[in-house]
């Protein structure tokens, strides 16, 4: 859990900033800056209101979803804390509506008590035909046996909420008929959280967060205010595991205490993930396809609309939310099925609801998207390579030797690589690496490549799981490399009958200045480079392959007193007097696959 925040000098002051900051980028949004309440300027009084809210942290809760057929008005209290009553009266008069006001609440103490408060004085005043309060409680981690009195908390599917009632209310249903159709949507949502940590609430001092996550823990159920979930977990589960736990909480009915989302197969189902803030959009698309496979595969359920991003969040939290929407078991005879999903499909100019680009009914269908068979040039055999003049023939017990002996020094190294590269740069490199060294090897078990002997078969075939396998900088390097030098070694072995030491010196010379057309690292940059030009120049020179790799050896450890000149790590919290580095990785990553060549020196 991180401690930090970007505030202003007064930390006080950060909600009336954000406020602020929300009527900029959203011209149809003005804002109460003393009651902090946001509305929608262009608001019809002829419509019923729904006016949302809560403590601030939430972001976009509420604000984000104020507009034409969505929320008409939000009111913001302190960090976490529920608005007072005269600034919810006040957001209900800005937008006062002829046709009556839905309170949308969150199932918290505070907002049942502040918007009660305020609703019972504009009930005395404009009568109880007026005024509604509906709660939503999404929130299925809390158990029957616990929540008898005070009902089920509210998570993200309050904004499913807010987008079916608003695009309702938008064309000029009455009180009522909004209030009944919003029972129903919220007897038909069902949320469950996840997270790697609690969060960290600005202005409070770290020392005093309690119920912290330690590094190999997740919990189950939490709130959205740190309260506790209903179970912490000493280990962190795979997305195959963590999906299956969180779906059996909303979807096992024979739970007598979670029982709560009723479904049949067929039935239309809305999938939610909202980002408490914490959570990488990267890995939150992953856990989305696992939640999308589980459901087909384990509960014969098809998703015919899918909402991602950040909804209700609680500032830094590693948290998402899992939310499914029932529509199917929410729609009446006077909003069937149809209806609804025109409701969520509704554009609108809500500063933070998704756009969609959905319009039928029928379960999303990504495969028919998803080509799996796409033929590169490389697999196309209407264009195959013609076979070469000539080649090299090697042991191919040596060949199998070199290689095997590759990728062993390169996993050896990884951790190495991974710290050194996390220290200077993005720390990606060895994991690269590792990455390349086991689809070499897997390709080698497979294909037996080395069986013939042909050397340039054998460069070819790791050519291939270079460009296919290894990603990142260092990947690149290699593949232009090898791919020079094997160019050059095929155009050499056909007309010269130069001794082999001779052809593979001008091979790797012509490899060297080949790749230098494509980077402009050099030697003495801290690079991969400082390995690969000294040991081809060695080579060129001495033709004595045990003193290259001494020479390349020499030359990785070199990179330990080099100050970066190239890359991330040239820019990247380095003082001018700085000289204690750890080792370039790309550098030593490729010493280890070089020195791996003397293998064949014992053959």
């Amino acid at each position: 859990m991180s401690s930090k925040h970007f505030l202003p000098k007064d930390p006080f002051s950060t909600v009336n900033f954000a406020l602020k900051g929300a009527i900029y980028e959203n011209p149809n949004l003005s804002l109460l800056s003393k009651e902090r309440v946001l509305f929608n300027n262009n608001f019809d009084s002829r419509k019923v209101a729904l006016i949302s809210g809560g403590g601030s942290g939430h972001e976009p809760g509420w604000y984000g979803f104020v507009a034409d057929g969505m929320l008409t008005a939000s009111v913001q209290g302190e960090i976490f804390a529920s608005p007072n009553y005269r600034n919810i009266q006040a957001a209900e008069k800005v937008v006062h509506s002829e046709a009556g006001t839905i309170f949308l609440i969150t199932n918290y103490t505070g907002d049942n008590l502040y918007f009660g408060m305020a609703a019972q004085e504009l009930v005395n005043k404009y009568g109880e035909d007026k005024i509604r309060i509906l709660r939503t409680t999404d929130d299925v981690a809390v158990p029957r046996s616990k929540s008898d009195r005070v009902g089920r908390r509210t998570l993200s599917g309050i904004t499913l909420m807010a987008k079916v009632l608003g695009a309702c209310a938008d064309e000029y249903h009455d009180i009522d008929t909004v209030y009944k159709l919003g029972v129903s949507v919220n007897a038909n949502i069902a949320s469950v959280n996840a997270g790697l940590d609690h969060v960290h609430i600005p202005t409070h001092d770290a020392t005093t967060d309690w119920g912290q996550l330690r590094q190999n823990e997740l919990e189950l159920g939490l709130g959205v205010h740190n309260e506790p979930g209903v179970k912490r977990l000493d280990y962190v589960p795979a997305n195959e595991e963590l999906v299956q736990i969180l779906l059996k909480y909303i979807l096992d009915t024979t739970d007598p205490e979670r029982g709560y989302f009723q479904y049949e197969k067929g039935d239309k189902i809305v999938l939610q993930l909202n980002n408490l803030g914490g959570v990488s959009h990267f890995e939150l698309l992953a856990i989305l396809t696992e939640t999308v496979q589980q459901l087909k595969r384990d509960y014969g359920l098809d998703i015919t609309r899918v909402y991602h991003g950040h909804f209700v969040t609680s500032f830094n939290a590693q948290i998402f939310t899992l939310t499914l929407f029932n529509v199917t078991k929410a729609a009446t005879a006077e909003f069937p099925v149809e209806k609804l999903f025109e409701y969520l499909d509704k554009p609108v100019r809500a500063s933070n609801w998704p756009a969609n680009y959905y319009t039928s009914l029928e379960p999303i269908d990504v495969q028919s998207r998803v080509i799996d068979d796409f033929k590169h040039y490389d697999e196309d055999s209407s264009a195959e390579k013609l076979p070469t003049k000539g080649d090299i023939n090697v042991n191919p017990e040596t060949l199998e030797s070199v290689i095997r002996t590759a990728v062993r020094n390169v996993i050896a190294r990884e951790p190495e690589l991974t710290i050194w590269d996390t220290k200077m740069g993005d720390g990606d490199c060895g994991e690269g690496l590792k990455i390349g060294a086991e689809a070499v090897l897997e390709r080698l078990e497979k294909d037996r490549f080395t069986e013939s002997g042909s050397l340039l078969q054998t460069l070819t075939s790791l050519l291939k799981v270079v460009k296919d396998s290894m990603g990142g900088t260092l990947g690149a390097i290699l593949y232009i490399f090898l791919q020079g030098l094997t160019n050059k070694l095929e155009l050499l072995l056909e007309s010269n009958e130069a001794p082999l030491p001779l052809v593979f010196a001008d091979a790797m010379d012509y490899a060297i200045e080949n790749l230098c057309n494509f980077t402009k690292a050099r030697e003495g940059d801290r690079t991969v480079m400082d390995v690969l030009i000294p040991f081809c120049r060695d080579f060129s020179q001495s033709k004595n392959l045990g003193q290259a790799i001494k020479v390349a050896h020499t030359a990785a450890e070199a990179t330990r007193k080099m100050k970066p000149k190239l890359g991330r790590a040239s820019y990247v919290g380095i003082e001018d007097n700085e000289t204690d580095f750890p080792p370039d990785p790309g550098a030593y990553g490729v010493y280890e696959i070089i020195a791996a060549l003397g293998e064949g020196l014992s053959h």
